[in-house]
């Protein structure tokens, strides 16, 4: 948290806006929560419990199917796990990164490997009450394709049901992409992207994980319900610091600033630096980016009749050219494997003269 703001009044303002969001959306069955940004493990039990009943009060949660929390491995503990599970939350995710302690070094974590392990060690017994997910880094320049994949034998011990592999991303103008600017490290960590998403690819297949997205691998059916939802097209509520929201076409995004966030929540205004209606041709330019994520594609019946011909025609035309990256048939457009590490290129191409 920014110096001089409690946590206790960050609680307190979501709690606000979350009122504020029920006002203005109206009642809501969502089937998800995803609690993420920062370390929301540092919130207590009684601090996610109060959010929670918020949400149920001013949003009209249902049946949940899905609860994530993000969470730091030294964050965790047994006390802290099992109030979780009274709260109804079943999945954690957890943000290893990497089990290599120079990476962790150079990423600013607060614990090494050997500490993680320790920790998630002590608590297995805990953890199996959940759907355990891990986060891990790709491309970090402190870290060879060998270590990531020992990594990943070394995390199945705690039979997680999900993995999230992320390439590293340098943000503008943070300590670490000023340290790596120009540097011969970081050009070759972005070249070696394929070739270590390969190899997480096969360990994990071999242990009966599906690449279901870009980035996330499951077992079947252990899929982020919340994700999807975002993927395909759904609508969500953001809320909070940064958080985005996407409603009958509309979409929006809060305040990166604490101080703006605070300021206008604690007003009784709707914490929004920006918001935007989409076009038509920007739902579906987003419905054909985010079905061309997963491994199922997009559906032929997901966009007007006129948009799929055009895109049916590019595919195999794409197709012709460079087999190997699509899979085509009269009902769906889905990328392989191989299509997935360069989808932004393959939309490019669907998309060429239809939108």
């Amino acid at each position: 948290m920014p110096e001089g703001v409690s946590i206790e009044r960050y609680v307190n303002a979501l709690i606000a806006e979350i009122k504020l969001r029920g006002e203005s959306a109206g009642t809501m069955q969502a089937e998800t929560v995803y609690i993420g940004g920062g370390t929301p493990s540092l919130l207590k039990p009684e601090d996610i419990a109060r959010i929670t009943a918020a949400l149920r009060k001013a949003l009209g949660l249902g049946e949940l199917r899905e609860f994530t929390l993000e969470a730091n491995p030294d964050t965790l503990g047994r006390e802290l796990l099992r109030g979780y599970k009274e709260l109804g939350i079943t999945r954690p995710s957890i943000g290893i990164q990497s089990l290599h302690d120079e990476a962790l070094k150079q990423l600013g974590r607060t614990y090494c490997s050997g500490g993680a392990l320790t920790c998630l060690y002590e608590l297995k017994d805990e953890l199996t009450l959940f759907d355990l997910s891990f986060d891990l880094l790709l491309c970090l320049p402190w870290q060879q394709p060998a270590q990531v994949v020992e990594g990943i034998h070394r995390l199945l011990a705690f039979a997680p049901d999900h993995f999230s592999v992320y390439a590293l991303k340098l943000e503008e103008g943070t300590p670490l992409a000023k340290r790596l600017a120009g540097s011969s490290e970081a050009l070759a960590a972005e070249e070696r992207y394929a070739e270590e998403m390969g190899l997480v690819e096969e360990t994990l297949a071999a242990e009966g994980f599906v690449r279901y997205e870009i980035s996330n691998f499951a077992r079947d059916g252990k899929w982020s319900l919340h994700n999807l939802n975002y993927w395909n097209c759904g609508e969500y509520i953001g809320l909070g610091l940064n958080a985005s929201g996407h409603i009958a076409g509309s979409r929006w995004r809060n305040h990166r600033n604490m101080e703006d966030y605070l300021r206008a929540v604690e007003s009784g205004v709707l914490p929004e630096a920006e918001s935007e209606a989409l076009t038509p041709e920007q739902r579906i330019f987003e419905r054909v980016m985010l079905a061309m994520r997963t491994r199922w594609g997009l559906a032929r019946d997901a966009v007007p009749p006129e948009v799929w011909r055009g895109l049916y025609a590019n595919a195999l035309a794409f197709n012709n050219r460079l087999p190997g990256l699509l899979i085509i048939d009269d009902a769906h457009i889905a990328p392989t494997s191989a299509g997935m590490n360069v989808e932004h290129s393959l939309v490019l191409k669907l998309i060429e003269t239809v939108l």
